[in-house]
């Protein structure tokens, strides 16, 4: 499913001296399987442009389509029916606790699929295959979301979106709060689901060493504008410009470049650790080969 926005705006606080401007004249547009990394500082309009595109706010001028589907401001045609975003765009908050909601998991993932029309049958088969992709135990289902360890909540959060199966799937600093093995084991679980399902992410985190690790493509806001949107090594060779918008570099590029200042004859194309360490050791190898000659 394509993603295309054509000069979006969305301002807040209404017109006078307190209006904001949280996203100004966006135009991009995103393939279906593209794993894309939403980064900015603080207040830069990244949560803005992912509530946008997932029809929960309108934006006050421009268009957004998903596929056919257009997110269009009230004035110009009616909004699009929830049951039909449902069915285009998902989207995981980065508190679960603010999207969930039933007295129980088994509820909690059968709210989307019975608006939709799914008979008893496929919900429960969906929910026991989402389980087992999560590894979560069956026993959850008669569970209150709220008596959940953190990381069972946001597992919970994100298999009610994921049981939709939506082309595009939206997450707001989904690794927040994990620690280093269940970071992992979350990137892999939707990495997993992206696979299956030709499906496309779009991250937005805080995490830029994991957002290398996995992302095609970078897009940087700055004040509500799309500063950069570029393959994602081609974006981190932007420093100065990444610099300004308050985006550091994945730490792999930040010591191939200290140790090219330091005279290495290094490439900086790193993205991770593990491509540091071989760019290091080729060039040990490369110094010893020539101090022997």
């Amino acid at each position: 499913m394509t993603l295309r926005l054509q000069n979006v705006c969305c301002r807040y606080g209404g017109e006078g001296p307190l209006e904001v401007t949280a996203v100004e004249n966006i135009s991009l547009e995103i393939s279906r399987g593209e794993l894309v990394g939403l980064v900015g500082h603080t207040g830069s309009g990244k949560s803005t442009l992912a509530q946008l595109i997932c029809g929960l706010i309108a934006a006050d001028s421009g268009d957004i389509w998903l596929e056919d589907l257009c997110l269009t401001p009230l004035k110009k045609r009616q909004r699009p029916k929830a049951i039909d975003l449902a069915q285009r765009v998902g989207m995981v908050f980065q508190y679960p606790e603010h999207q969930l909601f039933a007295e129980t998991v088994a509820q909690e993932l059968a709210y989307g699929p019975e608006n939709l029309g799914w008979t008893p049958e496929e919900i429960s088969e969906a929910t026991q295959r989402l389980l087992e992709r999560l590894g979560l135990p069956p026993e959850l289902l008669t569970v209150s979301p709220y008596q959940l360890s953190g990381g069972e909540k946001r597992k919970v959060a994100l298999a009610s979106v994921l049981i939709m199966q939506p082309p595009l799937l939206v997450l707001d600093e989904p690794f927040v709060g994990l620690d280093a093995v269940a970071r992992q084991e979350f990137l892999q679980l939707l990495l997993g689901w992206q696979k299956e399902n030709n499906s496309t992410i779009i991250c937005i985190s805080h995490d830029i060493d994991l957002l290398a690790s996995f992302c095609q493509r970078l897009l940087v806001l700055n004040r509500g504008r799309l500063k950069l949107d570029a393959p994602i090594r081609q974006a981190f060779n932007e420093v100065e410009l990444l610099e300004q918008c308050g985006v550091r570099l994945p730490t792999a590029r930040q010591a191939t470049l200290a140790f090219q200042a330091a005279g290495w004859q290094l490439p900086t194309e790193a993205l991770t650790l593990a491509e540091a360490a071989e760019a290091i050791k080729a060039a040990q190898t490369k110094a010893g080969e020539q101090i022997g000659g």
